[in-house]
């Protein structure tokens, strides 16, 4: 098998000290992991989900962790970057979004057996009636369906799904739709989609949401609960009283299972961009959170606007998963 020159380069510099020896040389950053699902074989739900990570790999990233770096957590970051408040070298926090049972069931024992404190952004909608993210549903939906098209109506438009392109474009489609969708408009949506594609819908008893109880579970083990809004909409792409309800419904049902205040919010990001805006940005400041985290990434520096920390994905690759930590910490975007 023929190497790969520049794999080979990321190796050697990933086994010595240069990257971690340059990175003192640049303005000190924390770093902010996004994690949505995490499952013992990901391709066995990869036509519902798309986005889980194995738990092999999983625990090699907190092993990682562990010993590289500096776990801390999501509040630890906002305060560094709202007042410059010192943090360990190689500062890192890990995030979940949308409230997967799995994240309980799988994460969190890895999790506690490297020592590493996690936030756990939820999806009020998906706790609280056990329903599937939209975009999951949608998902399923294209990907499983024997119809031969989809044909959106409203725009007057067939596309094919006939070949795994034409299967991807339709899913992009529909992922547009529905994410300027909230409430009932948007699961009135998700439904006409499925019925169109004579799919019937994964339901609660498929068991990926977590229950109530197992968000205090998290709690109790002491990690932070965070709000993901209430039905996963594009904030940005939706009405200013669409927006506000989202923010502040959520925070507001999370405060009442769990019984604290709920400081801190991740923006959705199932489509579109941009995925906030300046107003976003003041709802949430005024419902009271005190961190907001995007998808955007970069490192996150003293003197940031935590309402709009930058996280970073998490290839589930070991070394991949490694440079992109060192080279975040470098200020490169990856």
């Amino acid at each position: 098998m023929k190497l790969n020159p520049k794999r080979l380069l990321k190796k050697a510099l990933l086994r010595s000290s240069a990257l971690r020896v340059t990175a003192r040389f640049c303005p000190r950053a924390a770093v902010i992991l996004s994690y949505h699902s995490v499952v013992e074989e990901p391709q066995c739900t990869d036509h519902i989900l798309g986005i889980s990570r194995a738990r092999a790999s999983f625990e090699d990233h907190m092993q990682t962790l562990a010993r590289r770096f500096s776990p801390v957590t999501v509040r630890d970051v906002a305060d560094f970057a709202s007042s410059g408040r010192k943090l360990p070298p190689r500062a890192v926090a890990v995030t979940f979004d949308d409230g997967f049972a799995d994240n309980c069931e799988v994460a969190l024992p890895i999790l506690d057996r490297y020592g590493i404190p996690a936030t756990f952004y939820i999806m009020v909608d998906g706790v609280a009636n056990g329903r599937l993210p939209w975009y999951c549903r949608l998902r399923y939906a294209i990907n499983t369906t024997k119809k031969r098209e989809w044909v959106d109506s409203n725009a007057n438009r067939a596309y094919g799904l006939i070949s795994p392109p034409e299967r991807k474009a339709a899913l992009t489609a529909v992922w547009e739709i529905g994410a300027r969708l909230t409430g009932n408009i948007q699961q009135q949506f998700i439904g006409a989609v499925e019925q169109s594609l004579e799919i019937e819908p994964v339901s609660a008893p498929h068991g990926f949401m977590m229950t109530w109880d197992q968000v205090r579970s998290l709690k109790k083990a002491g990690h932070t609960i965070g709000g993901h809004t209430v039905s996963h909409p594009n904030l940005a792409q939706v009405s200013e009283r669409e927006a506000q309800l989202e923010i502040t419904e959520c925070k507001k049902k999370l405060e009442m299972e769990i019984g604290e205040p709920i400081e801190h919010f991740s923006y959705p990001h199932p489509a579109l961009n941009p995925q906030w805006s300046k107003r976003t940005l003041e709802i949430t400041r005024e419902a009271g959170f005190k961190s907001a985290a995007l998808t955007t990434c970069g490192p996150v520096r003293a003197g940031d606007e935590p309402l709009a920390l930058k996280r970073i994905y998490t290839p589930a690759d070991l070394d991949q998963f490694t440079w992109n930590l060192e080279a975040t910490f470098l200020g490169r975007s990856v």
